[in-house]
């Protein structure tokens, strides 16, 4: 842990707690942060899987999933950005659990958010592979998944500055390409393009299903996990803050716009998608090719040239930034694993410009599953397994965050701080973490019962298609309890002891603890400021620019 020197009222030198000597460099922006905040988690879940909700679930089925959805990252966000902005340390999703509940569970939440990243990667190369087939089929998709990871392994390797001036860029196009979706696909609901205002016809039915129970599953299976896979990645302001400048002001900007660029970026989306076609059209099939996505089909209703080109080469854009934010929270996660003990010591070492090496290399070895699963099976399969896993790890890790967040809170006021010194108090404690665990544990048990809903033949395509359920639902469990009887073990106290939950008394608010320099202070101070001249003006839009 490092320390500040200052000078107290009475000139006596007061020890201040700050962030310990990181290997890490705080070279990402207020700007980078806030763009990967909007832009980040946008990418083939909503480009690609997002016309399949629909046509699984519905179009009113589909679009409740998403909001459900939506309330339980609001929950996570606020309050992991509370603890985070606190303590910007690397690799929040193993190191504050650890920290706040038990050693366990610490250990159980890295491995799984590394897990579940470090299948995003391949997931989203291996549907690259698929969009490239609408250009050419003369290419298998291994080669092309393997030609798009080269330049990504280039880009993290390079430095945190790198990867966030890459996703910035990405996440950038991605924005701008929703926004105008959302503004062409409003025009022809009203009729734009010679179909006449569509009105609410399209919701015929609003809910996929026979029966209410055959609905509610579809929705469970067909549109919760894909809502999941979709957010995924909103998350990552608690993995960035060890690399932001000034995390105390980047970190709660970020976030206070999440709820609205939720609203906007994903619920107007599938609104607008469920309103332009009916739930059983072939153009949201997922197992239609990608020229028939929904985000195509607007543009060439209202005639604009070369519309599926263009599309199809910003869904590419999409899982390029996915797979380049899925290799640097890799990365960032197993280094942290790696300094607390949980994993091989040498995934710690960190190069003179800030990468952890060895952590990255393996990711990217993982990475390469996507080469030879999709020689193996076919690009198109393993995206669907990997993706649907990977929903469920992001399930799983975003609610041990909020467990987490109200021991955090609890702990805190225990030991007598107050809620006015914290930088950044996330709205409605504790009903949001209640709300976000009530969200999702049902959701849990909603997919795992729709999974196994009206199974008369568990034949060998039923254990392929649902592996995903029965092999990464009990990992968690393997890893939390295998762990804590270790600990208990450990020492000497019985297996039990390892369950025990930190008491809060004993929980360190102080290690880690980031301490502003006078440069942090009035950058502060200009920020919380309103432009008052032209010039103030040209400053503050220069500052979120550059």
């Amino acid at each position: 842990m490092g320390y500040d020197e200052k000078s107290g009222d009475q000139g006596e030198v007061v020890v201040v707690h700050t962030q310990p000597g990181s290997k890490l460099h705080r070279n990402m922006r207020a700007r980078h942060l806030e763009m990967i905040a909007i832009g980040g988690s946008i990418g083939t879940g909503l480009l690609k899987k997002s016309g399949g909700a629909v046509y699984n679930a519905g179009p009113v089925g589909a679009l409740l999933c998403f909001a459900i959805v939506g309330l339980q990252v609001f929950g996570v966000i606020t309050g992991l950005g509370e603890m985070a902005t606190l303590l910007p340390v690397d690799g929040a999703f193993s190191h504050l659990p650890a920290r706040f509940v038990n050693e366990a569970l610490g250990f159980a939440s890295g491995w799984n958010y590394w897990l579940t990243w470090a299948l995003c990667t391949p997931a989203e190369l291996s549907a690259i592979a698929s969009f490239m087939t609408f250009w050419t089929t003369n290419v298998q998709g291994w080669v092309w998944s393997a030609v798009y990871l080269a330049p990504l392994v280039l880009v993290n390797f390079g430095g945190v500055r790198h990867f966030a001036e890459v996703e910035y860029t990405l996440s950038l196009i991605k924005v701008v390409v929703i926004s105008l979706f959302i503004l062409v696909g409003t025009l022809v609901w009203f009729g734009v393009g010679g179909g006449g205002f569509l009105g609410f016809k399209n919701w015929a039915p609003a809910f996929v299903g026979a029966t209410p129970l055959d609905q509610f599953t579809n929705m469970s299976t067909g549109g919760f996990v894909t809502a999941f896979f979709s957010y995924a990645g909103t998350e990552l302001i608690g993995v960035t803050s060890g690399e932001v400048a000034n995390p105390r002001k980047s970190v709660p900007r970020a976030i206070k716009g999440t709820f609205v660029r939720i609203i906007v970026f994903y619920i107007i989306s599938i609104f607008l998608v469920g309103l332009l076609l009916p739930p059983d059209s072939k153009i949201l099939n997922p197992s239609n090719p990608i020229s028939q996505s929904p985000f195509v089909y607007v543009y060439n209703v209202i005639g604009i040239r070369f519309a599926a080109d263009v599309m199809n080469a910003v869904i590419i854009v999409a899982a390029l930034s996915a797979s380049n934010s899925a290799l640097y929270a890799c990365s960032r996660t197993l280094m942290r694993l790696a300094d607390e003990g949980n994993a091989p010591k040498f995934f710690n070492y960190v190069s003179k410009n800030g990468v952890p090496v060895y952590a990255l290399g393996l990711t990217v070895l993982f990475a390469i599953i996507s080469v030879i699963g999709g020689y193996a099976v076919g690009s198109g399969q393993i995206f669907n397994f990997l993706s649907n896993m990977a929903g469920l790890g992001i399930l799983i890790a975003w609610n041990i965050i909020s467990i987490t967040h109200l021991r955090f809170r609890r702990g805190y006021l225990a030991q007598g701080k107050k809620l006015e010194d914290l930088p950044y108090v996330a709205p409605f404690f504790p009903y949001a973490d209640y709300l976000s665990l009530v969200i999702g544990f049902a959701l849990g048990a909603f997919i795992l019962f729709g999974t196994f809903y009206n199974v008369t033949n568990f034949n060998l395509d039923w254990w392929m298609n649902n592996s995903w359920i029965y092999s990464g639902v009990p990992l968690i469990f393997i890893l939390y309890i295998g762990r804590a009887a270790y600990e208990g073990h450990k020492s000497g106290k019985g297996l039990l002891h390892g369950f025990k939950l930190k008491a809060f008394e004993d929980m360190d608010f102080e290690t880690g603890k980031f301490v502003e320099t006078e440069a942090d202070l009035a950058e502060n101070a200009e920020l919380e400021g309103k432009p008052k001249t032209t010039k103030e003006w040209i400053q503050r839009i220069t500052y979120k620019l550059f």
